[in-house]
């Protein structure tokens, strides 16, 4: 963990102030051994434990893509203490980096240009998961107040990445999959 980050955590603890978590399953990618930044894949329960074993931490929104995912997370009360451990997962992982991974934090913005960056990443990244441009992340594009084809290359928004993701190529990659 960040030792920024981690001294946040260990503070609200101190203070008493509870932390929600966001983003457990590492906005999906942390269950694919294809997507995951560390090389491996993580089991929903495994993400769970680890985001509710941090100090200071309350409470997780876990979010879910189907309905599976939910009934699995829901069952995570019941779950035993070896579905739950993730100590020997970390140790296997061949390699842990968040380098270049879009987390969708929105540390991003603002963007000069309007554009909701972190957004245009989600859907792109749906997009690159799928291999298609499944019509619900097509619909939900569209209706953006501006796109990715309006990006400037200013590249303000890369210099407040915490992930150091290169969004000037995700937005020239997004406008060219979504024709605007």
């Amino acid at each position: 963990m960040d030792p920024l980050r981690k001294e946040l955590y260990e503070t609200c603890q101190r203070l008493g102030v509870g932390i929600t978590v966001m983003k457990a399953f590492g906005g999906g990618d942390l269950l694919s051994d294809k997507l995951s930044p560390a090389g491996k894949s993580l089991t929903l329960y495994q993400c769970l434990h680890y985001a509710l074993s941090r100090p200071g931490v309350a409470s997780v929104m876990s979010g879910a893509r189907s309905p599976e995912e939910l009934k699995v997370s829901l069952a995570y009360e019941n779950a035993s203490d070896s579905e739950k451990d993730y100590a020997e997962a970390f140790a296997a992982f061949p390699k842990i980096s968040w380098k270049g991974h879009c987390m969708y934090c929105g540390h991003c913005a603002p963007c000069p240009n309007g554009i909701d960056v972190a957004s245009v990443t989600k859907f792109l990244n749906l997009a690159r998961a799928q291999g298609e441009i499944p019509e619900t992340v097509r619909e939900h594009y569209a209706v953006l107040s501006h796109t990715a084809s309006q990006c400037i290359r200013c590249g303000v928004c890369e210099t407040r990445c915490p992930f150091q993701v290169p969004v000037m190529e995700n937005m020239k990659e997004a406008a060219a999959l979504f024709g605007k």
